[in-house]
């Protein structure tokens, strides 16, 4: 007797460490598949060693593996610790650590559902994880695992049609198979189904980018710099053709904005701070709109936006221009609002906070190929330090700015301002989801699968 139960916790340790192993080869994938890294199609399989790892794991697993990958992905991407200049860059780690909480709960709903409960499993899972993303939204911590997608604009036109939280279901149901095939070790016939799948709506997206003819175009210049540097900048911009200008959130003031349009005789989206974080449009002719303000504040800023309040766009010889700032792009309504208001272009007024790394940067600045595909409208996005660029109403990347580079300029396919099926319905995608995995788990309930095979019961 004592001879088995020494087999038996050797082998629950051995179990342990395994899923530990497999945990943080899932964070180390989930980097990879981030940017600045940004492997091709790899948030398919970043979750599935985190998924075999739960199923084949004891009940109270979820919460240290998800921990376990978050915090993996967080040291690959900011260079923790050893980009640490003070102890107060190791703060960046903390919305990992959230973020693996957050895992854990979808770790936990997927091991209920179990390894070998086929479609149910894959669309509980997929459901449960968009409806953590909603919740963590709705508590000021947004995130989305659709991220992985972000440089994959064949992919990314399934948005317009079924929103941002659509491509998050869609990376956690893939995961899902993926896993559910390999903890199984066989093909099974979703997993068929999920690459079929996968192929046909790539081919769309490519067919449908291949036939799509821009009508009508404006050429951009976005800076990505200091204050000081606006004149040369605005004066270099307009020399090779820019015809409208995007710069910082509250980086310039209304009179100085107005003085470079007239100046130069172009159109410029600013980020100002008058009472409260604004964004708003100078024209040539020396007129000035009124102000867009910022909906979320990010951290102690203080509220700019009240419920109730007009979210404006600005009139221009090209129709309607929106502009959300900065931390706007994390959440599904402001850029909706700006495609309702029949929006052709959207700027992105942006100040990130400092990262080892850049990490926050990098991370924030993939939500605009999201965005822009969600609402089929082109993102100009301006930041001071990185990541600055400008993207096509498909999501695609027509000019990106490094580190260090302070202007990019080039030309933009305006957007038909008429939005997306995504557009008109917004978050009640969501209530979907919220239905799916109710009946899910509710099926589960009424009808467990028999316990699968674990590591804890090797000998």
């Amino acid at each position: 007797m004592p001879a088995r139960s020494a087999s038996a916790k050797s082998a629950a340790i051995l179990a342990w460490g395994l899923g530990a192993f497999y945990a943080a080869a899932s964070g180390v994938l989930l980097a990879l598949a981030l940017p600045p890294y940004d492997v091709p199609l790899l948030g398919f399989v970043a979750f599935a060693p985190l998924l075999v790892a739960i199923w084949n794991a004891s009940r109270y697993t979820a919460l240290p593996y998800g921990l376990l990958a978050a915090i993996t992905a967080g040291c690959l991407l900011t260079g923790l610790p050893f980009t640490a200049q003070d102890n107060f860059d190791h703060l960046a780690l903390v919305p990992f650590g959230v973020f693996g909480a957050l895992l854990g709960v979808v770790l936990m709903a997927a091991r209920r559902l179990g390894m070998s409960g086929g479609w149910a499993t894959a669309l509980g899972v997929g459901a449960v994880g968009v409806l953590t993303e909603w919740v963590a939204a709705r508590v000021d911590f947004p995130y989305t695992v659709a991220l992985t997608l972000w440089r994959n604009p064949l992919l990314l036109w399934v948005a317009s049609w079924v929103g941002v939280w659509g491509l998050a279901f869609l990376v956690w149901a893939a995961n899902t198979i993926l896993a559910q095939a390999w903890a199984q070790r066989r093909l099974t016939t979703s997993l068929k189904t999920l690459v079929a799948a996968l192929l046909v709506l790539h081919a769309l997206g490519w067919l449908q980018m291949r036939l799509y003819e821009p009508r009508e175009q404006v050429r951009v210049a976005v800076l990505q710099s200091e204050r000081a540097l606006f004149p040369a900048l605005i004066a270099e911009a307009k020399s090779q053709g820019a015809q409208l200008i995007v710069v910082p959130e509250v980086s310039w003031d209304v009179r100085d904005a107005i003085h470079a349009a007239r100046q130069h005789q172009v159109w410029i989206i600013f980020g100002y701070f008058d009472e409260r974080n604004s964004a708003a449009l100078a024209s040539p002719d020396g007129a000035v709109s009124e102000p867009y303000y910022k909906m979320h504040p990010y951290g102690g800023e203080p509220r700019s936006w009240q419920a109730g309040e007009p979210v404006r766009a600005f009139p221009s010889k090209w129709g309607m221009l929106g502009a959300v700032i900065c931390y706007d792009t994390m959440f599904t309504e402001p850029c909706r609002r700006q495609a309702l208001n029949g929006a052709r272009l959207i700027a992105v007024p942006t100040l990130d906070p400092l990262t080892p790394n850049l990490a926050f940067h990098y991370l924030h600045a993939a939500t605009t190929t999201l965005r822009a595909a969600e609402h089929r409208t082109p993102l100009a996005r301006s930041e001071y330090k990185a990541a600055s660029m400008i993207v096509d109403g498909w999501g695609r990347m027509i000019a990106y700015a490094p580190p260090h580079e302070p202007l990019i300029v080039a030309d933009m396919p305006l957007g038909s301002g008429r939005g997306t099926l995504a557009s008109r319905v917004g978050d009640w995608f969501v209530l979907g989801y919220t239905l799916m995995a109710a009946v899910v788990l509710y099926g589960r309930r009424r009808n467990p699968i028999p316990r699968a095979r674990r590591w804890s019961d090797w000998r």
